[in-house]
């Protein structure tokens, strides 16, 4: 049992204060809870539940969506605030009760973007983000009144100097927030080798970060059989593209032709394999003088990609073996051996990208974590 109890859970409730933050601790659920599970992932929203005896006398102090929880994990190396949020909702059966919990960057699901606002050839961080941010904090009465402006960047282009810009027809028209961040980041990071992140943090002050790049091999921990208990590792076979086009206008005609460019390579090694895009709004394209160039830039960094697309695995590390967020954060790389089937060698061993994790507790069973590499 020593060893089951190696990682502990500690979850505590608060009332809010005047800014709708986490004020005092009015619960604490160590001993009630029946089980936990909880998840994070890199630039989405996190999700916590957790159960409680139906008859639990603490039950009729929760006050959801406007209670606020922290689950702290404990271990032989100190304690760890892995989730931070508000309980949300209950869900009774007769014998149980469950309360699900969402994180502060769930909130920004509840947060709106204006009505046709443009944002013409502006930097991603610190002329839309910025902007955004500023506004879902000032709406009266917003969730995040009581969260802290930290540091907010502008990601780089593909030449890993300048700034990216939109285009000249980029707005936004009542999008939620969380969504505008997500594809803000996502378009950013499909020009680079840059992790562009976004952030309300779990430790207080509570505060909001938009990074241009938050990636660091780290040797602290390594997954391969000697730590893990399983794995679920998928192949990128099937998402291999080696031929893609798209619409361009011709600059000497000026009529809409096809442009398609082949990775020979990957086409002699699996055969020709097509695909069509379309490229509108450019992101981290700064070589070329018209729009068209850009489009055919912007198609070159697609292809590269396409023909060796990522990995994904999931490891289950042994209980003990992976502290999530101690000298580590998602966006992370960490060393990954996986084994070759036949035994002859190994079918990937090299630094992956830590994109998110997941947990579930009990005070019986102990600790099961799933670790997503890609």
């Amino acid at each position: 049992m020593s060893y089951l109890r190696k990682v502990q859970y500690h979850a505590v409730i608060y009332d809010p204060d005047g800014s709708g933050g986490p004020g005092s601790p009015k619960l604490e659920l160590d001993a009630d809870m029946l089980n936990l599970v909880w998840q994070q992932g890199l630039n989405f929203p996190g999700q916590c539940a957790f159960s409680l005896t139906r008859w639990n006398r603490k039950i009729a102090s929760l006050n959801y969506m406007r209670d606020h929880i922290k689950v702290f994990r404990d271990t032989p190396q100190g304690t760890k605030t892995v989730f931070a949020g508000k309980i949300i909702k209950p869900s009774f059966s007769g014998r149980d009760l469950v309360v699900t919990c969402w994180d502060y960057m769930s909130f920004l699901q509840r947060s709106r973007t204006g009505f046709r606002v443009m944002y013409p050839n502006k930097k991603i961080g610190t002329e839309i983000v910025s902007p955004e941010w500023v506004l879902a904090k000032g709406v009266t009465d917003s969730p995040f009144a009581f969260v802290t402006t930290g540091t907010i960047e502008d990601p780089l282009a593909i030449d890993g100097i300048t700034a990216i810009t939109t285009n000249s027809e980029f707005g936004v028209v009542d999008f939620d927030r969380l969504f505008l961040f997500y594809a803000m980041a996502e378009l950013s990071m499909a020009n680079t080798s840059n992790t562009v992140a976004f952030e309300i943090t779990r430790e207080t002050p509570h505060t909001f970060n938009f990074w241009k790049n938050r990636s660091t091999a780290r040797t602290n921990y390594s997954f391969s059989d000697a730590v893990l208990i399983d794995y679920d590792y998928s192949g990128n076979q099937d998402q291999i593209q080696n031929d893609i086009a798209t619409i361009i206008v011709d600059p000497t005609t000026g009529q809409q032709v096809e442009y398609s460019l082949v990775d020979t390579g990957s086409s002699t090694t699996y055969r020709r394999l097509q695909s069509a895009v379309t490229i509108k709004t450019l992101f981290g394209i700064t070589s070329g003088t018209t729009a068209t160039d850009q489009q055919k830039a912007a198609l070159a960094r697609m292809l590269n990609v396409s023909a060796a697309p990522p990995n994904l695995v999931v490891a289950f590390p042994r209980q003990g073996e992976f502290d999530p967020f101690v000298n580590c954060d998602l966006g992370d790389t960490f060393r990954t051996t996986i084994k070759n089937a036949a035994r002859s060698g190994d079918e990937i061993d090299q630094y992956m990208k830590w994109s998110g994790v997941a947990a579930a507790w009990s005070p019986e069973a102990g600790e099961l974590m799933q670790v997503f590499l890609r």
